[in-house]
């Protein structure tokens, strides 16, 4: 099972499924979307990008982040 969130307007609810892509459930009807909210499948073919993108998003890895150096 992945993330799952619920849109906070419209109530539709935002799940990453195995293959990284987002469904989305607003009442009867379901679609599934891109990382970046692009409609891919399915009788729903709205959704929020933000949402998509963030629900989606992987940070990086801690050693693969950006060292910070302290300012003098």
């Amino acid at each position: 099972m992945g993330k799952i969130m619920k849109h906070p307007f419209t109530g539709a609810l935002y799940e990453v499924n195995a293959d990284g892509n987002v469904m989305v459930k607003e009442g009867s009807r379901e679609g599934v979307f891109d990382n970046c909210g692009r409609w891919l499948s399915g009788e729903l073919r709205q959704a929020d990008p933000q949402l998509c993108v963030w629900i989606t998003n992987n940070p990086p890895s801690p050693f693969n982040a950006r060292k910070t150096h302290p300012i003098e």
